[in-house]
């Protein structure tokens, strides 16, 4: 636990003797502290700063002229207190730690001096900037490599053709008639690959596959290098990883208009289409309970819910309507109305999604949950002095419980560490499920503007639009802060500001990536467009090897550089697994 167990007291050990030896772990430094008050104790209390509207804990009293050994963490800011023993408190530091830095600290009932670092710590950040630059001059040596090969391929092109024209006598006519079509049939041919080409949205595939979806969702799993900032926020907040679920379900919205509209075309019956429907939510379904039981198969507490489950129900829900009430062929308009169409024609899919979103957000602030405050969005545990010890999640949090019973649902959720929460909670639990169809529903409304609008400029404004929109929606909800937020951007309760935030973040992105891979053809998307064609295949087969050699391992000392590595090695793997599917055109994709 961090909330409160930031500093661990040590005997008969010192700074010094903990340096040496290497006993510091992980994000982990040194601190003594001196009270050289001739008369008084004088006490410490201290809290980490992540955990929000936690009181502070008392580690030790020093007694006068005596010192004291800590292990303190690096991970966060740090408050530490100065108090008497009838809790006056005489002085505060406010404090981030390096990892394996040694610090001191001297005080009296009077004076405080400010903490002196004794020995710097590790640069802990070096290692992400070692691996940055390795990848960048990688991709470097690989674009010359394609430049030279392609300079060596023309200039044998160049050889060939010169040979020919020397030996073959030809007739002024045969000869215009081998320029025409020379010229001609491959010009065709680049016409019939390029309109084939885009009927599959490359850039879709490659924002499925980009760095911060599939390969940032593996090498998260993989432990990311133990930086906090390539984990799960505690509660509320956002980091790299909380982005990465979202986008999936954002992208499997856009690729279900695709999908239908499709087999519209193809004339397929609206039966059919529900009948894939219904299968394909049972097999993600499916696949979801047994990457459940890889992790544990015991039965009484087996996890029922789970990543690719709630990609099942949100797929369903979202998919039925739009098979129903989607038009075959587009509609003339007058022009106020064409502007927006897109709207005016997913009416009724809006109305069902709203619908969910309307009966979430009553059920969150009105729903009376025993014990609990109503409308509580926090994660129990500690807070508030342990008054909400219990309502980890408030009434989303009650509801699983009801529905699933405890001993089914996730239990090591984000805040427990920092919280000391012993409450179970699934962060993919039934009630999220509600406003992640909203996510969904937003990738359709993305998806239908391919649908309805032909031009790249009509697209892409509208997708920044869209954009703009959803951030000014979000950062209303939350205060345009972290905590203090009517909803805070939290993805434990998939919140609507999380909702809304992820979804501009994710509108922003499609459309760059629109621009420069579909409309401006400046990049095919490369390796990630081929990872993002096999996102189910990569997912369950990075979470089945997961722990296991070769793709990890125990480092040993554990430091972050070590585990960054590992890290990045286990991902390398699935990249060039993605890569030789890609080849040998054996797809698996959300």
């Amino acid at each position: 636990m961090l909330g409160g167990e930031s500093y661990t007291l040590m005997n008969n050990v010192t700074c010094d003797s903990l340096s040496s030896e290497r006993k510091l772990s992980l994000d982990e430094a040194c601190l003594t502290v001196t009270n050289f008050d001739a008369l008084n104790i004088l006490d410490l209390w201290a809290q980490v700063e992540e955990c929000y509207n936690c009181s502070s804990w008392k580690f030790l009293s020093l007694k006068p002229r005596t010192s004291s050994f800590l292990k303190v963490n690096s991970t966060y800011v740090t408050n530490i207190f100065i108090e008497t023993p009838l809790s006056v408190c005489l002085h505060k530091y406010r404090f981030h730690f390096d990892q394996h830095g040694i610090y001191s600290v001297k005080f009296n009932s009077s004076h405080f001096y400010p903490i002196a670092t004794e020995q710097q710590g590790n640069n802990e950040y070096a290692a992400i900037l070692a691996a940055a630059l390795f990848f960048f001059f990688l991709y470097v040596f690989v674009l010359a490599a394609k430049f030279l090969h392609f300079k060596m391929e023309e200039g044998r092109f160049s050889r060939y053709t010169s040979r020919r024209e020397n030996v073959t006598n030809l007739s002024e006519e045969s000869l215009s008639i081998y320029n025409e079509a020379s010229e001609t049939e491959p010009l065709n041919q680049i016409e019939a690959t390029s309109h084939s080409v885009s009927k599959r949205l490359n850039s879709l595939d490659t924002f499925r596959g980009y760095l911060i979806a599939i390969i940032m969702m593996i090498f998260v799993n993989y432990k990311g290098g133990k930086y906090y900032f390539f984990n799960h926020s505690p509660w509320n907040g956002l980091t790299v990883a909380d982005l990465v679920f979202p986008w999936f379900m954002w992208i499997m919205g856009v690729s279900l208009i695709l999908s239908i509209h499709s087999q519209l075309r193809r004339q397929v019956t609206r039966s059919s289409m529900v009948f894939k429907i219904f299968k394909r939510s049972f097999i993600l379904f499916g696949l979801g309970i047994i990457n459940n039981s890889l992790k544990s198969n015991n039965l009484p507490n087996f996890r029922i819910f789970g990543v690719l489950q709630r990609f099942s129900l949100c797929y369903f829900i979202n998919a039925i309507p739009e098979v129903f009430f989607m038009k075959g062929e587009l509609v003339e308009y007058d022009s106020s109305l064409f502007r927006i169409q897109d709207l005016f024609h997913s009416w009724a899919q809006w109305l069902i999604i709203d619908f969910l979103v309307i009966v979430h957000t009553v059920l969150t602030f009105a729903l009376k949950v025993p014990g609990c405050p109503t409308g509580y969005l926090g994660p129990g545990g500690i807070q508030a002095d342990g008054a909400y010890v219990n309502c980890t999640g408030g009434s989303a949090g009650f509801i699983d419980r009801v529905f699933l019973g405890e001993n089914h649902m996730y239990g090591h959720p984000s805040c427990k560490q920092i919280y000391d929460s012993s409450m179970h909670f699934d962060p993919e639990g039934p009630f999220g499920t509600l406003t992640s169809c909203l996510t969904v529903q937003l990738g359709l409304c993305a998806g239908r503007i391919i649908h309805y609008y032909e031009t790249n400029a009509e697209r892409l404004w509208r997708w920044l639009m869209w954009g703009i929109i959803l951030g000014i929606i979000a950062g209303f909800l939350c205060s345009w802060s972290k905590e203090t937020g009517i909803i805070p951007v939290n993805k434990n309760l998939w919140s609507l500001s999380f909702v809304f935030v992820t979804a501009s973040f994710a509108m922003f992105l499609f459309a760059i990536l629109y621009y420069f891979i579909d409309a401006k053809e400046k990049w095919n998307g490369g390796i990630f467009r081929a990872m993002g064609m096999n996102s189910i295949l990569l997912y369950i087969g990075h979470e089945a090897t997961k722990g296991v050699f070769p793709w990890s391992w125990t480092p040993s000392p554990k430091t972050h550089s070590g585990i960054l590595f590992m890290s990045i090695w286990g991902t390398s793997l699935w990249v060039l697994i993605g890569l030789l599917c890609h080849k040998k055109k054996l797809y698996l994709s959300i």
